[in-house]
Protein backbone atom coordinates (compact mmCIF):
# COMPACT_ATOMS: atom_id res chain seq x y z
CA UNK A 1 0.00 0.00 0.00
CA UNK A 2 1.37 3.33 -0.74
CA UNK A 3 2.11 5.73 1.55
CA UNK A 4 -0.18 9.12 0.88
CA UNK A 5 1.72 12.32 2.30
CA UNK A 6 -0.63 14.46 4.18
CA UNK A 7 -0.85 17.22 7.20
CA UNK A 8 -1.51 14.31 10.00
CA UNK A 9 2.07 13.30 8.73
CA UNK A 10 3.69 16.63 9.82
CA UNK A 11 5.73 16.94 13.08
CA UNK A 12 6.99 20.85 13.10
CA UNK A 13 10.45 19.61 12.80
CA UNK A 14 11.20 20.99 9.28
CA UNK A 15 14.52 19.70 8.35
CA UNK A 16 13.03 15.86 9.10
CA UNK A 17 9.30 16.29 7.71
CA UNK A 18 11.16 17.32 4.35
CA UNK A 19 13.08 14.06 4.73
CA UNK A 20 10.01 11.95 5.91
CA UNK A 21 8.71 13.07 2.60
CA UNK A 22 11.31 11.96 0.65
CA UNK A 23 11.49 8.90 2.19
CA UNK A 24 7.48 8.42 1.80
CA UNK A 25 8.59 8.86 -2.05
CA UNK A 26 10.74 6.38 -1.85
CA UNK A 27 8.66 3.62 -0.06
CA UNK A 28 6.13 4.41 -2.36
CA UNK A 29 8.99 3.77 -5.29
CA UNK A 30 10.20 0.42 -4.24
CA UNK A 31 6.42 -0.34 -3.71
CA UNK A 32 5.47 0.46 -7.11
CA UNK A 33 8.79 -1.93 -7.94
CA UNK A 34 7.75 -5.03 -6.13
CA UNK A 35 3.63 -4.34 -7.32
CA UNK A 36 4.04 -3.85 -10.53
CA UNK A 37 6.78 -6.40 -10.94
CA UNK A 38 9.56 -3.94 -12.83
CA UNK A 39 11.93 -6.63 -12.46
CA UNK A 40 14.94 -6.90 -10.10
CA UNK A 41 16.96 -4.12 -11.29
CA UNK A 42 14.34 -2.20 -10.27
CA UNK A 43 13.66 -3.47 -7.18
CA UNK A 44 17.37 -3.65 -6.54
CA UNK A 45 17.60 0.15 -7.80
CA UNK A 46 15.08 1.34 -5.38
CA UNK A 47 15.65 -0.63 -2.20
CA UNK A 48 19.54 1.03 -2.61
CA UNK A 49 18.02 4.28 -2.82
CA UNK A 50 15.69 4.04 0.08
CA UNK A 51 18.78 1.95 2.00
CA UNK A 52 20.89 5.10 1.54
CA UNK A 53 18.61 7.51 2.23
CA UNK A 54 17.30 5.98 5.19
CA UNK A 55 21.02 5.77 6.48
CA UNK A 56 21.45 9.48 5.70
CA UNK A 57 18.27 10.72 7.64
CA UNK A 58 19.14 8.09 10.81
CA UNK A 59 22.65 9.96 11.21
CA UNK A 60 21.18 13.19 10.74
CA UNK A 61 18.47 12.03 13.58
CA UNK A 62 21.35 10.50 15.80
CA UNK A 63 23.13 13.63 15.40
CA UNK A 64 19.93 15.58 16.73
CA UNK A 65 19.43 13.35 19.40
CA UNK A 66 23.21 13.42 20.71
CA UNK A 67 23.58 16.90 20.94
CA UNK A 68 20.16 17.60 22.44
CA UNK A 69 20.48 14.90 24.76
CA UNK A 70 17.66 13.07 24.13
CA UNK A 71 16.87 10.50 26.75
CA UNK A 72 15.20 8.10 24.43
CA UNK A 73 18.01 8.13 21.88
CA UNK A 74 19.07 4.38 22.34
CA UNK A 75 15.30 2.83 21.81
CA UNK A 76 15.23 5.63 19.24
CA UNK A 77 18.28 3.92 17.14
CA UNK A 78 16.73 0.46 17.72
CA UNK A 79 14.30 1.52 15.92
CA UNK A 80 15.99 2.92 13.12
CA UNK A 81 18.51 -0.47 12.81
CA UNK A 82 14.93 -2.38 12.44
CA UNK A 83 14.21 -0.77 9.42
CA UNK A 84 18.01 -0.89 8.03
CA UNK A 85 18.17 -4.67 8.87
CA UNK A 86 14.60 -5.52 7.16
CA UNK A 87 15.93 -3.34 3.95
CA UNK A 88 19.11 -5.33 3.72
CA UNK A 89 17.09 -8.31 4.13
CA UNK A 90 14.79 -7.16 1.44
CA UNK A 91 17.73 -6.27 -0.91
CA UNK A 92 19.29 -9.34 -0.46
CA UNK A 93 16.46 -11.71 -1.41
CA UNK A 94 16.03 -9.69 -4.59
CA UNK A 95 17.72 -12.76 -6.17
CA UNK A 96 15.74 -15.09 -5.56
CA UNK A 97 12.78 -16.59 -7.54
CA UNK A 98 10.49 -15.75 -4.53
CA UNK A 99 8.19 -12.47 -4.50
CA UNK A 100 6.59 -13.14 -1.02
CA UNK A 101 9.82 -11.86 1.15
CA UNK A 102 9.61 -8.52 -1.48
CA UNK A 103 6.15 -8.00 -0.64
CA UNK A 104 6.45 -8.74 3.18
CA UNK A 105 8.79 -6.26 3.32
CA UNK A 106 7.51 -3.55 1.34
CA UNK A 107 4.39 -4.57 4.07
CA UNK A 108 6.82 -4.23 7.14
CA UNK A 109 8.34 -0.76 5.69
CA UNK A 110 4.79 1.16 5.15
CA UNK A 111 3.55 -0.55 8.64
CA UNK A 112 7.40 0.69 10.47
CA UNK A 113 6.87 4.56 8.84
CA UNK A 114 3.98 5.01 10.04
CA UNK A 115 3.95 3.91 13.59
CA UNK A 116 7.80 5.54 13.21
CA UNK A 117 6.27 8.39 12.51
CA UNK A 118 3.70 8.65 14.79
CA UNK A 119 5.36 7.36 17.76
CA UNK A 120 9.57 7.85 18.03
CA UNK A 121 9.73 10.40 15.38
CA UNK A 122 6.83 12.88 16.94
CA UNK A 123 7.97 12.79 20.52
CA UNK A 124 11.28 13.48 19.08
CA UNK A 125 10.33 16.23 17.38
CA UNK A 126 8.22 17.73 20.01
CA UNK A 127 11.27 17.53 22.45
CA UNK A 128 13.82 19.16 19.43
CA UNK A 129 11.19 21.97 19.27
CA UNK A 130 10.71 22.55 23.00
CA UNK A 131 14.42 23.22 22.73
CA UNK A 132 15.07 25.52 19.69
Amino acid sequence: MAIEWNDSLILSHEHIDDDHREMAALINKLYLSVSETFGKESIRTAAHELLRFSQAHFSHERGLMGHHRYPEMVEHLGEHNQLLSELQSLIASIDTDDDHPRFEAVEFLDDWFANHLKGADARLATFLCERT
